[in-house]
C-alpha cells in the first residue's frame, strides 16, 4: 500500500523552522498529481528524504547555501542531489533598489537549473534572517515552466509578502492556494519575459548562520 501524504509528512510537520503537516500536505498535493514530476527545493533540512520519497522515482533536486547543512542532509539522502550555491544580494541592497524585479541578482552556483523546465519548484531558503528570499523566488521564476507550480513559505513575515507581490504577482503568477504560511503560486501559461527579469551578477560576498 502507498503512503499517504500524511504518512510521509507526519513526523517532520511542526518542528522547529519546519512547515506545518497542513502546508506540507497542501504544497505535497502538487507534486503528487504532477505525472513525472521535476521537483526543485531551495533548503535541506529534516524534511529532505520526506520530499525524495514522496517524488520516489523522479528527478528531485535541492538548492543549499550552509554547508554544514549540506554535510548532515547529504549523509541521509545522497550529497549527488544536493548543489551547493550562494546568495550575493541581501535584503537591505535590493530594498535600495526600490524592489525593482529587475534588479535581482541570480544565486551563483555551478551547472545552474534555472532552465524553466520545472513542474514544481518549493522555496523555503536561505534561512530568514540572513538574505531574504527574493534571490530564491527569483531564481524560482527561472526554474519553473509554463504552467507549473512555485511555493513560498513564512509568507506571514512583510519581506515574503514583498517578495509575493513583486516577484510573483508582478510577473502574471496567481495564487492558487494559502495555507497557513505556505503560498503556492501557478507560474504563466507563457514563460516570464527577459525583460521583466534579467539575469545580473553582484560582487557581495555570502555569509550564513542557521
Amino acid at each position: 500500500m502507498s503512503l499517504s501524504l500524511k504518512d510521509i509528512f507526519e513526523g517532520i510537520g511542526g518542528q522547529p523552522n519546519s512547515c506545518t503537516l497542513q502546508e506540507y500536505c497542501a504544497f505535497a498535493h502538487y507534486v503528487q498529481t504532477t505525472p513525472s514530476c521535476r521537483l526543485l527545493v531551495f533548503g535541506v533540512g529534516r524534511d529532505s528524504a520526506a520530499w525524495r520519497k514522496l517524488n520516489h522515482g523522479n528527478l528531485t533536486l535541492f538548492l543549499e547555501n550552509n554547508t554544514e547543512w549540506i554535510d548532515r542532509i547529504g549523509k541521509e539522502i545522497g550529497k549527488e542531489h544536493i548543489i551547493a550555491l550562494t546568495y550575493q544580494q541581501t535584503f537591505e541592497d535590493w530594498e535600495r533598489t526600490d524592489f525593482a524585479a529587475d534588479q535581482v541578482t541570480l544565486p551563483v552556483l555551478e551547472s545552474s537549473p534555472f532552465n524553466g523546465e520545472w513542474d514544481c519548484v518549493f522555496v523555503d531558503a536561505p534561512w530568514g534572517p540572513t538574505f531574504g528570499r527574493h534571490q530564491s523566488t527569483y531564481a524560482a521564476i527561472k526554474s519553473v515552466r509554463p504552467g507549473g507550480i512555485v511555493g513560498l513559505h513564512d509568507c506571514e513575515r512583510e519581506r515574503e509578502q514583498i517578495v509575493c507581490r513583486t516577484l510573483l504577482e508582478g510577473n502574471g503568477f496567481k495564487m492558487v492556494e494559502e495555507v497557513e504560511r505556505l503560498r503556492i503560486y501557478q507560474s504563466p501559461s507563457e514563460a516570464v519575459e527577459e525583460t521583466q527579469l534579467g539575469p545580473r551578477s553582484a560582487s557581495r560576498k555570502q555569509g550564513d548562520s542557521r
